[in-house]
Order: structure tokens, then C-alpha cells, then sequence
């Protein structure tokens, strides 16, 4: 039986976060070669880029398709976990990327929904974490920038079976105003691709989203 398949992805540094969290520890889980018990998983780190990030994820599933993927994203003024719950077909045009360069319209696809639901087990994720003593909440808002605008596009093209996005706070290791750490996040993004791997063991027909 062939195994399961994850694609784990964290961002780069962009001008509100020089030192990304969510890079940090998906660069860590991938020196450890982490994954659940017989599930394969990737680890890629995305530019925060509006050309680059989701073209990134692309080429990955070009090149090998995944049956998940888990975006992690900074939400810098968080205090909690934010299991996101919808990708919206709207971005900031005035928000540079981490090449300096802003969105050329107010839509991310002029053809596309307004909105799209998760196709990932949010409920399922949420009780992971808030059964992992850690502050969690589910989103139906993951913003303006490249976090929804990934999460909108990955949805929208059906990148893969499952596409889930946690939004993860700044770590104080990096931040003075931070109210998260290293530590917790790792604790979290293994507690959702945990919860991931056992919903793509489940036959198809029992695998439900929120």
C-alpha cells in the first residue's frame, strides 16, 4: 500500500517578521526528517514572495503530489494559534513582499469565489491543539497578505486533497512583544500534521472537513 503524503511548508523573512517562526521550526522538523508513523512528509521553506510562493508549492507537487498540505504562516500580533478556516479572493495591494514588490489588484483571481472553505479537518486541528494546553482558536479571516493569498490560490486550484493553514504568533525568541515560543510552535505544527496524517488514514469516505 502505497504511504500517505504530506507537504509541510513554512515562510521566509518579509519586512514585519526579519525572523519567521514558522520557517524556523519547518526548517528544524526537516533536519529531524520528523513525520508520523507511516506517513512520508516534505518540508519546503516559501519565499514570501506574491510571484513565488504558491509557484514553490507548485513545483514541489509537480514534481512528487501530496495528499496534504499544511501551510504554517506568522500572524505577528496573534496571541493565539489560528486554525484558518477560509481563503478569501482578496489582497492588500498596498503591501510590499519581501521583494518589494505589491499585488496589482484588489483580487487574487478576477474569475474566482469570494471565498473557499478549507478542505482540511479544522475541528479536528483545533482539539489537537487545545488538547496540547495550547491557546488556539479557529479564523475565518487569514488576512491581506500572502498568507490568504497561498491559501486562496492552493484552495482554488486544488492543489491537493487537503489544504490546510495554521497561523502561528511571533516567538519571543525572536520578539520582545511576542507571545509564543519556539517551543509551542513546534508543539502545534507537529500536533497538526499529526492530526492530518491520521484523517488521510481514515478510508476517503470518512474523512470530513469542518
Amino acid at each position: 500500500m502505497t504511504q500517505s503524503r504530506l507537504l509541510v511548508c513554512g515562510f521566509g523573512s518579509f519586512p514585519a517578521a526579519p525572523r519567521n517562526p514558522s520557517a524556523a521550526v519547518v526548517e528544524a522538523l526537516a533536519r529531524e526528517a520528523w513525520a508520523p508513523p507511516g506517513i512520508e512528509v516534505e518540508y519546503l521553506t516559501l519565499p514570501v514572495a506574491w510571484t513565488g510562493s504558491v509557484e514553490a508549492i507548485q513545483r514541489a507537487l509537480a514534481h512528487r503530489a501530496a495528499d496534504a498540505v499544511l501551510v504554517v504562516g506568522v500572524a505577528t500580533e496573534s496571541d493565539a494559534f489560528r486554525v484558518e478556516t477560509m481563503g478569501r479572493n482578496h489582497a492588500g495591494r498596498a503591501k510590499p513582499d519581501d521583494l518589494g514588490e505589491t499585488w496589482e489588484g484588489s483580487v487574487i483571481k478576477p474569475e474566482g469565489p469570494g471565498a473557499l472553505a478549507s478542505t482540511a479537518p479544522t475541528d479536528e486541528i483545533l482539539a489537537a491543539l487545545i488538547g496540547s494546553h495550547l491557546a488556539a482558536r479557529l479564523s475565518d479571516d487569514a488576512g491581506d497578505y500572502l498568507c490568504n493569498f497561498t491559501l486562496y490560490r492552493l484552495l482554488a486550484d486544488a492543489a491537493a486533497p487537503s489544504v490546510a493553514f495554521l497561523h502561528v504568533p511571533q516567538a519571543r525568541e525572536f520578539s520582545d512583544a511576542a507571545s509564543g515560543s519556539l517551543q509551542e510552535i513546534d508543539q502545534a505544527v507537529r500536533a497538526t500534521v499529526r492530526t492530518l496524517a491520521d484523517a488521510l488514514r481514515r478510508p476517503v469516505a470518512e474523512r470530513h472537513t469542518a
